[in-house]
């Protein structure tokens, strides 16, 4: 007895608005239907995205554009051949239950949405070719469709009716019902062989009235969040009630005839800080249906309540209805947008359904694929574990977030998985934040700083360097630094009037961040004044944090309140990463349907050998059990900054528990024989750009394993964040780690807190030792330890680590590239470079989590001018500098690594950093 069973006694049956073939064949739906599920219905979204991110249709595709070149008559054929195919899996519902349940749905073409004789025809020649009795096309309850419903009816088609937001449509459609089944009757028909359903859409009324409240200065307007869209179908719910009890009706059900059921559509929650089961929860009553998203239907399973809800608090409904008119708010006027932009909703997807066969046509007859992997003596290893994980059902379980495919203990498992879904619920949320950029733009800011750390601040960096600056919008840049100059830098360049600041992290109590804010707040206070400063910020945090109180008692221009189950290296395709790339002109419709395209060809239906994830996840994981744990990156140049994302996503998930890949960044590609037998290659590149080609080619000749991965255009991203997020996630259960939590982090945070405690309390720092910057030095530490003595039983492992605590420039950036080069070429080790206090939120985790195997040479400088951190926002007092906070950050994490066991080098390069770094790269005197 599962919920789907309770519901169904309940008089609700569960529907899923998810179809694709292997999804079908792979027999999900046929357990589905085991388990309760009563009906599908299908959208194009679906059905691009499964086209386009996996090899579902690949074989039919072949088949079908040697007899079509329509992508329409192609489509179409795919189409019916699916939804025949989940209709005959359904069919035994159908018997069960006498033609009451067990549907399947197929809509017409949005472009005749407007049309109602193209509906009509449209709707007859798709219910023959289905020919299936338990077969439903959906028809918009447009003004010029809710007439083809009544037409349809009368001939005895089933009938969805979408689309519908309000009591005048719903009243509307149950009388074309109604007058469609007395046609019927009237003709002869047998008004018992028919089956309709009216679908009433219910989040989507929540994101445009909630974005309506926002705007009402009224408390009121608040607690009016996230309750019209059921309070709404309540009302339609009465509706129903009192139309169909009356005497009009009575005559058609004593010949047989059926309810035309409401069904309630647009159930998954599109707000992150609400519950994911808000909808389901509140909308159970008998004769209704409710069809849910694969995400919104396993949260339910997993921990939704059944209860008999929908006319439950009825006089509260109507209040809150009542209190939104009052408001100034018309929700009929609402209704009539959503139906507009509906209707514009389904024929987009729609249009890109069409260009994604051509597309896959094209890319099918050339032979382009997303991945290609040259493994060499690995290939076995990894194959046999892509076995393993498809007989543990190893995909499917994550999907449905399963705790045990990486521990026994769901403690920051079960609530880091947001971003799973992420994509899907951001679409909705793209009005809001695209009503911010132009709301700033028409305000005259040029500017925006990100005031951020690691995850918060990552993808934002990536998606300003990779995309640049679109004209008429924002100039972003990052600040993740706490190097007194850097900070100062910005401050001198800014036209703080013209200047919006992101503020964001997700604990809202990121010590780094809270510094910059006070600090840049301190300074626009005293441009602009109380009333004015507010309206330069905005934050990005997770519900009830710190930050969150403070923008409201600051009142900020806005307040994002994130998916709070996302932890923050997984938040690249959240309000973290979309809300900065948004100011830049990215455009973010087209990155999320990236990102959802390869969520589509990693889903759990999808054959796990033919999985992406799967397959990457799996080489991560057995090359690094294989000694080739150095994950060694070749970027195409307008693509490079993602390798700094992916560095946080790999190293944090997986240095941990005496294991971890190794992430090497930025690093140039040299010959074979700099190379250990520790590494593996992979090659992100961009259609066009062979710049590496032929330097791998004779790494690959060499031995060395290649994973390359093919992007289209720079909008791929999308696809290559969630590849990366589930990859890692894969790869974390084959090393048999948690990939989601960061227990050494901390580690250099409570180090460097102790110091600054014991700078305010002595008004001085502890000495930190330092070596003299001497090239000498440097390589009697290296020599010692990577070429003998180490005490490391895994030296053959070891990798040289450069700690830049020291301020971000060009020349820096070119001086350290120096650097590296010479030690990598030397002591044929892998290398990386961090930054810090940057680096101790990505890469930190794994330095002082994996087997010991860093060698790490700490740089340090003086800071020729330092700037104050207020000791609270909106107040001068000030007991702390960024040079002192820098300071303290460097002796905490050489602490850090030395309690851990790890061997630290400090060089105190003075002022002249590059001098420094310069005579460190020279050969041995």
């Amino acid at each position: 007895m599962t919920k789907l069973h309770e519901l169904a006694d309940f008089g609700q049956a569960l529907w899923l608005d998810y179809i694709r073939r292997s999804f079908i064949e792979q027999g999900d739906l046929g357990d589905l239907v085991e388990s309760g599920l009563r009906g599908v219905t299908s959208n194009p979204s679906i059905f691009e995205k499964a086209i386009a991110g996996s090899n579902d249709y690949d074989e039919a595709l072949r088949e079908l554009s040697d007899k079509y070149e329509s992508p329409q008559k192609i489509y179409e054929a795919l189409a019916i051949r699916d939804i025949q195919m989940a209709a005959d899996v359904l069919r035994p519902v159908y018997d069960e239950t006498g033609g009451d349940d067990g549907y399947v749905s197929l809509e017409v073409s949005p472009e005749l949405a407007h049309d109602t004789e193209g509906t009509i025809e449209e709707v007859r020649r798709l219910f023959q070719a289905v020919d299936r009795p338990n077969v439903m096309i959906k028809v918009p309850a447009t003004a010029e469709g809710i007439p083809a419903v009544q037409t349809l009816i009368g001939e005895g088609i089933n009938v969805n009716v979408t689309l519908m937001f309000s009591l005048e449509q719903y009243d509307q459609v149950a009388e074309a019902y109604i007058a469609g089944l007395e046609e019927l009757d009237a003709s002869g028909g047998d008004v018992g062989q028919v089956a309709s359903v009216a679908s009433f859409f219910v989040s989507r009324i929540d994101v445009k009235v909630d974005r309506m409240l926002d705007e009402v200065d009224d408390r009121a307007a608040d607690r009016l969040k996230g309750t019209i869209g059921i309070a709404n179908a309540k009302m339609a719910y009465q509706r129903f009630k009192a139309t169909f009890e009356k005497e009009r009706w009575e005559r058609l059900e004593e010949k047989g005839a059926r309810l035309q059921r409401v069904l309630w559509a647009s159930t998954s929650t599109k707000d992150p800080s609400y519950s994911d089961t808000l909808y389901p929860d509140n909308l159970i009553g008998p004769h209704t249906v409710n069809t849910l998203p694969p995400a919104t239907l396993n949260a339910f399973r997993d921990h939704g309540t059944v209860a008999l809800t929908l006319e439950t608090q009825l006089v509260t409904e109507r209040a809150r209805l009542e209190q939104l008119a009052d408001l100034g708010i018309d929700l009929d006027e609402v209704t009539d947008q959503l139906l507009e932009e509906g209707v514009e909703k389904f024929r987009k997807p729609f249009a890109d359904l069409m260009d994604s066969i051509a597309e896959k046509v094209e890319r099918l007859d050339a032979g382009w694929q997303r991945m290609e992997t040259r493994l060499g003596d690995y290939d076995e290893a990894v194959s046999g574990a892509v076995s393993e994980m498809a007989h543990d059902d190893v995909m499917d379980r994550i999907w449905k977030h399963d705790h045990t495919v990486w521990k026994a203990d769901p403690q920051e498992i079960t609530n880091r998985l947001g971003w799973l879904h992420i994509a899907s619920v951001m679409k909705e949320n793209v009005p809001r934040i695209e009503s911010l950029v132009e709301e700033v733009r028409d305000d005259g800011y040029t500017d925006a700083l990100l005031l951020g750390m690691g995850g918060s601040s990552r993808a934002a960096e990536v998606f300003r360097r990779t995309f640049g600056v679109e004209p008429g919008y924002l100039d972003l840049a990052v600040l993740d630094s706490t190097d007194p100059g850097t900070v100062l830098s910005h401050l001198k360049r800014l036209d703080l009037e013209r200047t919006l600041f992101i503020v964001a992290s997700k604990s809202g109590t990121t010590t780094e961040t809270l510094s910059f804010f006070k600090f840049f707040q301190n300074h626009v206070l005293q441009l602009l004044g109380d009333e004015e400063a507010g309206a330069h910020f905005i934050a990005i945090t997770d519900p009830g944090s710190n930050l969150a109180d403070l923008a409201k008692a600051f009142d900020f221009r806005d307040l994002f309140l994130n998916d709070p189950h996302i932890g923050g290296r997984y938040s690249a395709l959240s309000f973290f990463g979309l809300v900065p790339a948004a100011l830049v002109g990215v455009d973010l419709e087209r990155l999320l349907d990236s990102g959802l395209t390869m969520a589509s060809g990693c889903e759990s239906c999808v054959v796990t050998g033919n999985n992406m994830a799967a397959r990457l996840g799996a080489v991560l994981g057995e090359l690094t059990k294989a000694g080739r744990d150095k994950a060694t990156f070749a970027l195409s140049s307008d693509i490079a900054s993602f390798g700094d994302w992916v560095e946080q996503l790999i190293a944090e998930s997986t240095g941990k528990s005496g294991t971890g890949i190794l992430p090497v960044v930025g690093e140039p590609l040299g010959p074979p024989d700099v190379y250990g037998d520790d590494r593996v290659f992979v090659h992100l590149r961009l259609e066009g750009d062979d710049a590496h080609d032929a330097q791998l080619a004779e790494l690959e000749a060499a031995g060395h394993p290649i994973v390359r991965l093919n992007l289209a255009d720079l909008y791929d991203l999308g696809e290559q964040v969630f590849l990366w997020e589930m990859a890692v996630a894969v790869a974390g259960y084959r090393l048999s780690i948690h990939p989601f939590n960061q227990p050494n982090v901390e580690a250099a945070k409570v180090q460097a807190h102790r110091m600054v405690e014991e700078y305010q309390a002595s008004g001085e720092l502890p000495r930190g030792q330092a070596s003299p910057v001497d090239v000498d030095v440097l390589h009697d530490f290296l020599s010692q330890e990577v070429e003998g003595g180490s005490p490391s039983p895994n030296s053959k492992h070891t990798y040289i680590a450069l700690q830049a605590y020291v301020q971000p420039t060009l020349e820096t950036e070119a001086a350290l590239l120096a650097l590296r080069t010479e030690l990598r070429n030397r002591y044929k080790r892998a290398t990386t470079v961090g930054y810090g206090p940057s680096f101790l939120h990505s890469t930190g985790q794994l330095y002082k989590g994996d087997a010991g195997n860093g060698l790490f040479i700490q740089f340090t400088s003086d800071s020729p001018r330092d700037a104050a951190i207020p000791d609270e926002p909106g107040v001068q007092e000030c007991s702390i500098t960024f040079g002192v906070l820098k300071a303290a950050q460097a002796l905490g994490d050489r602490q850090a690594l030395e309690d851990a066991g790890r061997r630290v080098l400090r060089f105190h390069l003075g002022e002249d950093v590059i001098d420094g770094l310069d005579q460190l790269a020279q050969e041995e005197s």
